[in-house]
């Protein structure tokens, strides 16, 4: 009985082990078919089977152990083929565990065909149970050596419903199966091609096998008088397997404007600068700026055909928008002066011109210009520059510039000139803005520099020409806007006495800054404040300029010409001869009558001892009556 027992125990303790460690054959996850799929059933030969016949023991969901990869989950112990079946009878067993965990291995395809869900791996206990059991069934000898490298495989099957010929396969993607298991249909290439359309991914992300993606382009196009507004919708999708586009497909549609589109469509008002033009028959342009202070505030909704879309001034139509409240950026001048000096030679004692050019502006257009030339003789300083008679007669001729600025670009300006003449400003052809000629006058010609020396020679021609630096942009640090500030100028005059000078002072009224304002007297712009003196008889007629981009008070306005007239000796009579010229007077005394005079002074005297002694009897009197 004791043997008995004891076979009985080994028996229990045999069986209990054979179903703890008993597990099916396993299967690759992309085979559709054992009994189909030649590769699938080799692989099967190399892979553990059940030991026991009994089905492998249920494993909780929850369970902490990791699910092992689709190729490492093994069929059910239905699928198993013949030839590896235990040669004794597995007790009958529920298919119901079976068909849970094909269920639980392909959640992502409900529509799947039996075929295709039967391929699908189910759960598997950890691997050391298949390696166990693997060795009690097959000889060691008969395994081919096996890869452990795996790969991420996106698995394509045939579909005549898609564009490409092929659909991705339903259930997970991508699968995880060992490189030795790829087959023909599999390409290493990484991507989609029609031969071989399954194909390696990187990683775990089924958007690396095929993927949809939709763009959504809106056009809002504003309510007009044509109609109410709309926005056209145009929705392009396209499938891609791997990073091939396989379809593509484009809708369109429409749909009303929202709140704040049709806000955007019709933004609010705002306030801009407009310098405003009024016609004029006298001025050459047809236009003057309109009387009052330019530029003015304007709504931008009601500007359509008053102000032009250009930003500067344009004779069909004038008014236009500036960028803040400056009327340099409305209208203003320019002065150019030039002074040619012809030297002496032979009987000519030599003269200078002096070219005064005044250039108006509307915005940046020139719209008026008005020279003036006066011709005056050589001052000492130019004589002594010009050659002596008789010897060579050298011309000279130079240009300069005025720097752009942010309302206007680059200026060329012509300088004084000796024995020549300017010709006129051209914009040539190519790449140069401007070119301007000198000419050499009175036989004169221009030196030329040869190895670092001035040499004469016969060039009566200087030509200057180049490119201008063209307006400063608004958004240049020194474009900023500068608010204008008010001045208030102070003219007065002062006539010459026999005393002091004739003189005319400049300046601003107090609580004003007199550096804002300069001042252009007989016509030479550019005088500062201050006291000058008149020698001579002449008229003077001032005008005053404020320093942009300031401005003038309203109520003020230039002074009349004022006429000096000089004092002449004639009309002052010095102090000594005014003194000589008085007649002399008799001098005031007092004299007393020969020695009289003592007796003056005895009547005030006596009269004063005669009070004092009446005094003293009255008071006695009294006493003697008490």
């Amino acid at each position: 009985m004791s043997v008995k027992k004891l076979l009985a125990g080994v028996a229990s303790l045999t069986l209990t082990t054979g179903a703890f460690f008993g597990v099916s054959a396993p299967a690759f996850a992309d085979d559709s078919s054992l009994d189909s799929d030649p590769v699938a059933t080799q692989t099967i030969a190399d892979v553990p089977a059940n030991q026991g016949g009994e089905p492998a023991p249920s494993v909780e969901p929850a369970s902490p152990e990791p699910k092992s990869d689709p190729e490492e989950q093994v069929p059910a112990a239905s699928e198993v083929p013949a030839e590896l079946a235990p040669a004794q009878p597995a007790p009958s067993v529920e298919p119901a565990p079976v068909n849970a965990a094909v269920t639980e291995a392909a959640p992502e395809s409900s529509a799947a065909d039996p075929e295709e869900l039967a391929s699908e791996p189910a759960d598997a206990e950890p691997e050391a149970a298949p390696e166990f059991a693997a060795r009690s069934v097959q000889p060691e000898s008969q395994s081919r050596p096996q890869s452990d490298k795996k790969v991420w495989v996106c698995k394509f099957v045939a579909s005549e419903n898609s564009p490409s010929g092929y659909r991705l396969k339903l259930g997970k993607q991508p699968i995880h199966v060992s490189k030795n298991a790829l087959g023909s249909d599999v390409n290493t290439a990484g991507d989609f091609n029609d031969r071989q359309p399954s194909f390696v991914v990187a990683e775990d992300d089924s958007s690396l096998c095929s993927r949809t993606v939709v763009t959504v382009d809106e056009e809002v196009v504003c309510p007009s008088d044509d109609g109410a507004g709309v926005v056209n919708i145009t929705t392009s999708t396209t499938l891609f397997y791997g990073t091939k586009v396989v379809k593509s497909s484009q809708t369109t549609s429409t749909r009303h404007l929202t709140e704040k589109e049709l806000a955007e469509c019709e933004p609010p008002p705002v306030e801009v600068y407009v310098c405003q033009f009024v016609p004029s028959k006298s001025h050459p342009s047809g236009w003057v700026l309109a009387p009052g202070t330019q530029p003015v505030l304007m709504w931008d909704d009601a500007l359509e055909g008053v102000v032009n879309a250009t930003g500067d001034f344009d004779p069909e139509t004038p008014s236009f928008i500036v960028a803040s409240d400056d009327s340099a950026l409305c209208a203003s001048k320019t002065v150019e002066r030039s002074t040619a000096i012809a030297c002496p030679a032979g009987d000519d004692d030599g003269f200078a011109t002096t070219t005064i050019v005044r250039s108006f502006f509307y915005g940046s257009i020139k719209v008026k210009e008005r020279t003036v030339e006066k011709v005056r003789e050589l001052t000492e300083d130019e004589r002594a520059d010009c050659p002596e008679v008789g010897g060579d007669v050298i011309a000279t001729a130079a240009v300069s510039f005025v720097d752009a600025t942010c309302a206007a670009p680059q200026e060329l300006v012509l300088g004084s000139l000796v024995n020549a003449v300017w010709g006129a400003v051209t914009d040539p052809e190519g790449a140069d803005d401007y070119s301007v000629t000198a000419t050499a006058i009175n036989g004169a010609h221009f030196p030329e520099m040869v190895d670092g020396a001035l040499i004469a020679e016969p060039i009566t021609t200087l030509t200057f020409s180049g490119v201008l630096n063209p307006q400063l942009d608004a958004g240049d640090p020194e474009c900023e806007v500068v608010m204008p500030r008010l001045v208030l100028p102070v003219v007065s005059f002062t006539q010459a006495t026999c005393d002091v000078d004739a003189s005319y002072t400049l300046g601003a009224a107090d609580g004003y800054d007199h550096t804002l304002v300069t001042f252009t007297v007989n016509g030479e712009p550019g005088i500062l404040s201050g006291t000058y003196t008149v020698k001579e008889s002449g008229s003077v007629a001032v005008t005053a300029d404020p320093v942009e981009p300031n401005e003038l008070e309203a109520d003020w306005s230039d002074p009349a010409a004022f006429e000096f007239v000089a004092i002449t000796t004639e009309n002052c009579v010095l102090p000594s001869a005014v003194t000589a010229q008085l007649p002399t007077l008799p001098t005031l005394a007092y004299t007393g009558g020969g020695g009289s005079s003592a007796g003056w002074w005895l009547v005030p005297l006596s009269m004063i001892v005669l009070g004092g002694a009446a005094v003293i009897v009255r008071r006695r009197m009294d006493a003697d009556a008490l």
